[in-house]
């Protein structure tokens, strides 16, 4: 979907101005899409064999996290500690969580409900009258003797 959209808009900016727009997602008001966007333009590279590409998988270190989420970036402490608490649950089970873990989704208004129904009903509608054409040609098609045109 991401994807799609910078297809679509060719901007992070219009991406962002594009979701605020439909109010289908909300993002964070500190959201830093810019620095975000400098990682990707000038990733900090390093090769395979590199020290710091030792990667060992353990548990999480809580209390770093707390220091950096919480004392630098604002983050409430009750909910980093229980995040910390789900990796270190899940770091047995191995599972990894779904996308929609880290999004809420804005419920659709009674409007775009209604909305929806009805252009379903008008979906359904349409492939009956479809369907319907079809059959009357076909019966007209075998009706006529062969050799006519």
């Amino acid at each position: 979907m991401a994807f799609n959209l910078i297809k679509e808009f060719k901007t992070l900016e219009a991406v962002v101005e594009h979701v605020e727009k439909t109010g289908k997602y909300t993002f964070p008001e500190d959201w830093p899409y810019k620095d975000a966007r400098i990682l990707f333009q000038e990733p900090d590279v390093r090769a395979a064999d590199d020290p710091l590409c030792d990667i060992k998988w353990e548990g999480p270190d809580v209390e770093g996290l707390v220091k950096f989420l919480v004392e630098e970036k604002g983050f409430s402490e009750d909910r980093v500690r229980m995040g910390a608490q789900r990796l270190q649950k899940n770091m047995k089970s191995a599972q990894q969580s779904r996308l929609e873990g880290f999004f809420k989704a804005v419920p659709r208004t009674a409007e775009e409900q209604a909305s929806l129904k009805r252009k379903n009903e008008e979906k359904v509608a349409a492939q009956k009258k479809q369907k319907k054409e079809a059959e009357k040609e076909k019966k007209a098609t075998k009706a006529k003797p062969r050799g006519t045109a």
